[in-house]
């Protein structure tokens, strides 16, 4: 008795062993079965598993002196032995002769007459079945046998087990591998969607004022060009008087007032580089808000100088609605991309005149503390009830009539704030008006984890 349990307990820590260098793989498990079935003195056997992909179906994927081909076949829960002890997790022992109609192909070799066939489980969860036969005059399995192959099986179902998790969580790798390099593939084309959708609302503002723009230098073109036609007129009469008094001008002496041409003239010339000064402003506005001569690159910047440029730009819009009062101080510049926030600060101007009704007001204040700094835009308008307050940021949402605006232009600013590592916060009361502040640091996420780690 001592002999069997230590020949036993040898088994047992060759199969660990064998365990411990498996990976699941058919040799692998073709090795362990086979141990088994010589420590047994069996000269056949097999090993089933349950199929992943059908729950229902066993495979067998190890097998010693079974006919060529039956290794990778299924076979269903509930048929024959290996289906049957699968399903109720009971094993199985066979005495006699086993005969199977039909088998021609072993008409010439010994028929099993002998067989036990064990399930493989883990606390009720079904793995497998595990069966090994005696043939010829061996003698046949008896109810010892079955009682020392259980802890066999269970070492043989936790290796399947494992190997199944592998196999599980190598495909759940691979899964979550493609996810990743999905997810990195629809990043690159939001941040394409979304630099296009900042484009376009940046083409759908200018083209907007495009009018007012046009309208802010027609005007001092206007009376630049009528003061040319006049100072004209007056180089004529002085070139008149110079040719008569040479003695190279014809007919009788020219009339021409020098008194009043001497106070005249240098008006003329002062109201003309007034135009002038005015057009080189707005386009040296224009300039400062698309920034054409600078690559959109992070640079340091001072936002009071954005604000005022894109004020600039958008006055035509502006002052036939409303007074624009200006509590600025000077801001310390700050990394940022000054393009994009000309943009946020034209929208939230043009908003504001369009929040106004009839005649009213806008504050542009600012300010600055050890972390941040800040622009405020405010208007005396209809402003906002809670409900729209809630969407005011969504893309596509408008509370302006048709052909008034597209509803990106909000959305597009918060996406511009976000990215600067900013926040905008907002203010409404209706019928009072509404307050946006823009809210943006003073040092950019990377340079202040440098800073803070030396």
């Amino acid at each position: 008795m001592e002999a069997t349990s230590v020949a036993a307990v040898s088994l047992v820590e060759e199969l660990h062993e064998l365990s411990r260098e498996a990976d699941g793989d058919s040799q692998a498990l073709q090795a362990m079965l086979s141990h088994i079935v010589r420590s047994f003195g069996a000269q056949s056997g097999s090993l089933a598993v349950v199929d992943p992909r059908e729950p229902t179906q066993l495979r067998i994927v190890a097998g010693i002196d079974l006919p060529a081909g039956v290794v990778g076949q299924t076979v269903a829960l509930g048929t024959g032995v290996l289906g049957k002890v699968a399903q109720t997790g009971e094993p199985m022992l066979i005495n006699g002769e086993l005969r199977k109609s039909g088998d021609d192909a072993r008409e010439e070799r010994a028929r099993p007459r002998s067989a036990i066939c064990w399930p493989l489980a883990i606390k009720n969860r079904r793995i497998g079945a595990l069966s090994m036969n005696r043939i010829g005059d061996a003698d046949p399995f008896g109810d010892s046998d079955v009682a020392r192959g259980r802890s066999l099986v269970t070492l043989v179902a936790l290796v399947v087990d494992n190997a199944n998790l592998h196999t599980e969580q190598m495909e759940r790798i691979e899964r979550l591998s493609q996810l990743n390099a999905e997810m990195r593939t629809m990043n690159v084309q939001l941040q394409a969607t979304q630099q296009q959708l900042l484009q376009s609302e940046k083409m759908a503002s200018i083209g907007q004022l495009a009018a007012g723009v046009a309208h802010e230098i027609n005007n001092p073109v206007g009376y630049v060009y009528s003061n040319l036609s006049t100072l004209q007129g007056y180089v004529g009469e002085l070139l008149a008087v110079v040719r008569h008094l040479r003695g190279t001008g014809d007919g009788p002496e020219p009339a021409c007032d020098i008194e009043f041409l001497e106070e005249d003239i240098p008006q003329l010339v002062s109201e003309t580089r007034e135009g002038l000064d005015r057009v080189k402003k707005i386009v040296q506005d224009l300039k400062d808000f698309s920034r054409v001569d600078k690559s959109d690159d992070w640079e340091e910047a001072n936002l009071v100088k954005g604000l005022e440029s894109t004020l600039n730009i958008v006055q035509n819009e502006i002052k036939y609605k409303a007074a624009v009062v200006k509590e600025l101080v000077p801001l310390p510049d700050v990394p940022c991309l000054p393009t994009q926030l000309n943009q946020v600060f034209m929208n939230l101007l043009v908003n504001a005149a369009q929040a106004i009704p009839a005649k009213g007001t806008i504050v542009l204040r600012s300010g600055f503390d050890a972390a941040c700094v800040w622009v405020e835009v405010g208007d005396d308008g209809c402003g906002m009830s809670p409900e729209v307050q809630s969407r005011i940021f969504e893309p596509f949402y408008t509370t302006k009539p048709v052909g008034k605006g597209t509803g990106l232009g909000l959305s597009v600013s918060y996406s511009i704030v976000q990215k600067h590592n900013g926040k905008i916060e907002l203010k409404s009361t209706p019928g009072q008006g509404t307050t946006f502040r823009v809210v943006l640091p003073r040092v950019r996420e990377g340079e202040l984890t440098e800073a803070v780690h030396g």
